[in-house]
């Protein structure tokens, strides 16, 4: 409690002090957002002095194409008192035009005559987020590269899994499922014949059909790609999807025999996708059949073996011509 005591002793100029010497950028703005309050790291960050910025608008900042979004959410936090938003927001200075991407917390105190103002705490993430975009792209190259060794050791399924990953990442897409779990199921879908390297080259390249210990080999792929990434630490449940993608709604897919709620929604998209490829494509043993017979495959089994939504969802995007068929699928 003496602490508590001493800090309260040393009144506004101790706390005046602080803020103005903290890293993360402090603007106190009034409801217009004009500015009524810069600490150094904000006045640093935009290369102005305390007298260009204070009676300025805080917009003349905002990166003209984030300027119209971040001005409707400002009008709608300045008329409700207390509420805290968070953003991330690109912002210009006015003198050199450097950009930066800032994650803010807004917080509406023009209700507190202490402050009255809206208070933005700032930080700076261009390199953090820089970063993260590169790692991104590094971990899509990796991903692209594992399912390369599939297509490499069976050429009639050469572009699949991307085809499938297209596919799939259209209709959760159009189903409205959160972008982040988008990139799930895309994930799992470009990586989900991976199991099929521990089936003999010679059984998946050989034409005609497969006797039923031969199909039989070629089911555990499922099983063995879960196993491949399981140890992967993803965001998401990519083993489990891959393991699941051969489940059929009515308990009589593989490997488990699960049904309904059971299968994960990215299994239940990635399924469908998979068979509408997998069919209009060539195989071994049989040409391709064509986008009209794969579709009319899941529409005949809709709510059956695949998902009614899922299904009805990929055949409003074919009706709209909106899904994204490679030019190795035709009629």
């Amino acid at each position: 409690m003496s602490l508590i005591r001493e800090a309260e002793t040393r009144g506004h100029g101790w706390l005046s002090t602080l803020v103005q010497h903290v890293s993360d950028i402090i603007f106190v703005l009034d409801s217009d957002g004009s500015i009524i309050y810069a600490n150094a790291s904000g006045l640093a960050m935009f290369g102005v002095s305390a007298e260009e910025a204070i009676g300025a608008s805080v917009f003349d900042y905002i990166h003209p194409e984030d300027r119209q979004r971040v001005a409707g959410s400002y009008a709608r936090m300045a008329v409700s008192p207390g509420l805290s938003m968070t953003d991330t927001v690109r912002v210009r200075s006015p003198k050199t035009g450097e950009v930066c991407e800032l994650e803010v917390v807004r917080t509406n105190l023009l209700h507190d005559p202490a402050i009255a103002g809206i208070v933005v705490n700032g930080r700076d993430v261009t390199e953090r987020n820089g970063y993260l975009m590169s790692l991104e792209a590094s971990f899509g190259a990796i991903t692209g590269a594992i399912a390369n060794m599939v297509e490499i050791r069976d050429p009639y399924t050469a572009g699949h899994q991307r085809e499938v990953a297209r596919l799939a990442g259209a209709i959760a897409r159009e189903m409205g499922v959160d972008e982040e779990d988008i990139k799930g199921i895309e994930v799992a879908a470009t990586l989900h014949d991976i199991g099929k390297i521990a089936v003999p080259s010679e059984i998946l390249n050989r034409p005609g059909r497969l006797s039923r210990a031969e199909f039989e080999l070629i089911k555990v792929h499922s099983e063995v790609g879960s196993d491949i990434v399981a140890k992967v630490p993803f965001p998401w449940p990519v083993a489990e999807m891959i393991l699941q993608h051969h489940e059929r709604l009515d308990g009589s897919g593989y490997p488990n025999g699960l049904s309904g709620a059971d299968i994960l929604l990215g299994s239940r998209i990635l399924a469908v996708a998979d068979v509408i490829s997998a069919m209009a494509a060539h195989r071994p043993y049989r040409p391709g059949l064509g986008s009209g017979r794969a579709l009319a495959e899941i529409e005949s089994n809709r709510g059956l073996l695949y998902d009614l939504d899922v299904v009805d969802t990929c055949l409003r995007l074919s009706q709209a011509e909106r899904l994204p068929w490679a030019a190795l699928i035709a009629d």
